[in-house]
C-alpha cells in the first residue's frame, strides 16, 4: 500500500498556497508524484531495503555531449595527503615499510602526496650530521625491494585515531632517515611528493629560510624530486600558535622560496604551491586576494582547504544532505572570482579536503556515507574547473582511506573504483528529471517556490571519458558516467537519452555491506564484498554487464559507475 510523504505534502501545500496560479489539477499532480513505498522505513541499517524492488522511483534522464569536452584535469585530481604527526609520533617509517601499505598507496597511483597540516609549521629538518655532502653520500634507499627481514612489521597506529588529539603544539625534528623513506615511498608506489615547509621559522616579521635551505641541499645532493609549499592555513596560525603572518608578509615569503628554488637547477622543475587558505569566508577571501596580488608570479598552482562540517557535531544525514552539498560548488565559485581577478592563468587545486574537519566524524568519516560527500566533491570540482583534489587522508584521523590496521575503508573502494574507470576528460551533462513540477509564467521567485524539493539535486550525474589506462582495458571512446541517488526512500531510475540510449552498459555500483548500513566500514561492488586478495593484491573489480536501451537502476542512498564501452564519443577520441 502506498502513503504521502507528509513531509512533501506539507511542504508543496504551503507552497500552492503561497501560490495561488498553480491550478488544482497540477495540485494533485503534485500529491500523486510524491507518493513513496511505506516499506522503506529503517533505511539506515535494513540491507533488504537495498533490493526492495518495489518502492517507488524518480526518473531521470541524462543527455551527455559526447562531441566537445567541458575541459580537462590534471591526471592526478585525485590527489591523497599524510599528516606529519606521523613523523612526530614515530609512525612513519614502519608504515611507509609496510607492504600492506604500499599495495593499497600504489592501486591510487598517479597522484600527488603531500605531507602537510598544522604540524608542518612546527616541523624542523635536523640531519644526523653537519656534513651534507657526506651524508647523502650513503646507499639509495629503495623502500618497495626491501627484504621482509629487514622491513619493519606493522603493529599499529600507537596514538589516537584523531588528528587533532592535543591541542598544544610544539616544534619537532625530522631526520634524512624519515626523509630518505619519504621520497624513496613516493617514487615506488607512482606519487608525486609535495612537501609543506614550516613557515613559523621567522626573523622578526621575516620568513628565516635557512632551515629550508638546508632541506633543499640535502635533497638536491640526493636527487630526490619534490614539490614544494610553504605554511598551513596561514590565515588561522593565531589559533594556533598566537602568531600571525599576513597576506602581504606570506606573499614575499613565497617569493623567496621561489627565489631559493630557482636558485638550483635541481628544482627548476618544482611546482610551488599556496596559500593554503581555509574554506572561503569574506576574510578568507581578502587574504587570498591580498596574497596573490604579491605572489601570484611565483606560484604554480592555488591552494584552498575545504571541509563542510564540523566532525565533533555532524550526524549521519548531514553526509546526504543535498543543501550542505550543494555549499561546496558556492565556495569553489568564490575561490574562482578571487584567482581570476588576480592570478588569471593559474589552476587551482583543493590542497586539502575531507568531510569534516577537527580529524572527521567518529564512525561516519570512515564509512559507507561518507561517500556522497566525497563522489559529489570529484564530480563538482571537475566541472567547476579544479584540476586536483587533495584527500586528507590517506592514513590517520576519522576521515582516512585506509584504517589504522590497514584495513581499506569504503572511500578507499570509491577512490579506487574512481582512479580506475575516470579519465580527465571531463563532460557535459544536462539531468532532467520528470517527477520536477515546475510553475511556468511566472517570476523567477515563483518558480523557486514552485518546484518540489528540487529531486533533481537528489540525483547528481557527473561524466568523463574513461580512463584509457584502465585495467578494464576500455576502448578510445568510451564514457564513464558516476551517478548518486541522494533519495531516502526512491529507486533512482536513470534513463541515457540520444544515441548513448542503444547502447550496452558496464554497472559498478557500490552499496554497504552488513546490518549496520550506512555507517558500514564495508561495501559491496554489485553485490559483492571487497576486500584485498592478500598484502600484496588489490582485487579486480569486475562489472555487471547491462543489455542496451536499459534504465539504470539504483537503490535509494548509493552511488556507482556506468561505463558506456561502445559510446563512441568523439570528444573521448
Amino acid at each position: 500500500m502506498f502513503i504521502w510523504s507528509r513531509y512533501d505534502v506539507w511542504k508543496m501545500n504551503f507552497r500552492l498556497y503561497q501560490n495561488p496560479r498553480v491550478s488544482k489539477t497540477l495540485a494533485l499532480l503534485v500529491l500523486l508524484v510524491t507518493a513513496v513505498c511505506d516499506s522503506a522505513s529503517g533505511y539506515h541499517g535494513n540491507k533488504s531495503y537495498y533490493g526492495n524492488k518495489s518502492l517507488e522511483k524518480s526518473q531521470a534522464k541524462v543527455e551527455i555531449l559526447t562531441d566537445s569536452s567541458l575541459r580537462d584535469v590534471d591526471r592526478r585530481f585525485l590527489s591523497l595527503a599524510l599528516g606529519p604527526k606521523l613523523i612526530q609520533h614515530g609512525t612513519l617509517l614502519p608504515l611507509l615499510r609496510s607492504e600492506r601499505f604500499q599495495t593499497l598507496a600504489a592501486g591510487l597511483a598517479p597522484a600527488f602526496l603531500r605531507l602537510g597540516g598544522t604540524a608542518e609549521d612546527f616541523l624542523i629538518f635536523q640531519p644526523t650530521q653537519e656534513d651534507i655532502s657526506k651524508l647523502a653520500s650513503g646507499p639509495e634507499l629503495d623502500i618497495c625491494t626491501l627484504n621482509k627481514n629487514e622491513s619493519t612489521k606493522w603493529e599499529g597506529l600507537g596514538i589516537g585515531a584523531n588528528e587533532t588529539e592535543g591541542k598544544v603544539f610544539k616544534n619537532f625534528t625530522m631526520s634524512e632517515v624519515e626523509w630518505d623513506h619519504l621520497n624513496s615511498f613516493t617514487r615506488c608506489v607512482g606519487y608525486d611528493f609535495i612537501f609543506g615547509l614550516n613557515v613559523l621559522l621567522r626573523n622578526g616579521s621575516l620568513w628565516d629560510s635557512s632551515n629550508a635551505q638546508l632541506l633543499l641541499n640535502y635533497t638536491a645532493a640526493r636527487g630526490f624530486k619534490v614539490n614544494w609549499e610553504l605554511g598551513n592555513e596561514p590565515n588561522r596560525l593565531q589559533k594556533l600558535s598566537n602568531r600571525t603572518v599576513n597576506a602581504t608578509t606570506l606573499g614575499q615569503d613565497f617569493r623567496k622560496l621561489r627565489s631559493l628554488l630557482s636558485s638550483s637547477p635541481a628544482f627548476k622543475n618544482s611546482i610551488l604551491a599556496g596559500p593554503d587558505t581555509t574554506r572561503p569566508k569574506n576574510k578568507t577571501l581578502r587574504f587570498l586576494q591580498r596574497f596573490l596580488q604579491v605572489a601570484a608570479s611565483v606560484l604554480d598552482a592555488v591552494t584552498w582547504h575545504q571541509y563542510y562540517i564540523d566532525g565533533r557535531t555532524a550526524v549521519l544525514d548531514n553526509f546526504t544532505d543535498p543543501t550542505l552539498l550543494d555549499m561546496l560548488a558556492r565556495q569553489i565559485t568564490a575561490i574562482n572570482r578571487v584567482v581570476n581577478m588576480t592570478a588569471p592563468s593559474l589552476p587551482v587545486w583543493l590542497g586539502e579536503t575531507s568531510s569534516a574537519w577537527g580529524g572527521g566524524a567518529p564512525e561516519l568519516s570512515d564509512s559507507f556515507v561518507a561517500g556522497f560527500m566525497w563522489l559529489d566533491k570529484l564530480g563538482l570540482a571537475a566541472q567547476l574547473s579544479l584540476d586536483v583534489v587533495m584527500r586528507q587522508s590517506l592514513f590517520e584521523a576519522n576521515y582516512a582511506l585506509i584504517s589504522k590496521d590497514l584495513d581499506p575503508l569504503p572511500d578507499y573502494w570509491l577512490s579506487l573504483l574512481y582512479k580506475q574507470l575516470v579519465g580527465s576528460r571531463v563532460l557535459k551533462v544536462q539531468v532532467t528529471d520528470g517527477s520536477e513540477v515546475r510553475v511556468t509564467n511566472s517570476s523567477e521567485e515563483q518558480r523557486t517556490a514552485g518546484e518540489m524539493d528540487r529531486k533533481s539535486a537528489r540525483i547528481r550525474v557527473y561524466a568523463h571519458c574513461t580512463n584509457p589506462n584502465s585495467p578494464q582495458r576500455y576502448q578510445n571512446g568510451s564514457v564513464t558516467l558516476y551517478v548518486l541517488n541522494l533519495h531516502q526512500d526512491h529507486r533512482a531510475a536513470v534513463r541515457l537519452g540520444g544515441h548513448l540510449a542503444f547502447k550496452k552498459v558496464d554497472k559498478y555500483l557500490l552499496t554497504p555491506h552488513g546490518e549496520e548500513g550506512l555507517t558500514s566500514r564495508h561495501v559491496e561492488l554489485n553485490g559483492r564484498k571487497l576486500v584485498m586478495v592478500d598484502d600484496r593484491t588489490l582485487p579486480e573489480l569486475g562489472p555487471q554487464k547491462l543489455p542496451s536501451n536499459t534504465t539504470l537502476l539504483m537503490p535509494p542512498l548509493t552511488f556507482g559507475f556506468f561505463v558506456i564501452p561502445d559510446a563512441q564519443a568523439t570528444a573521448c577520441m
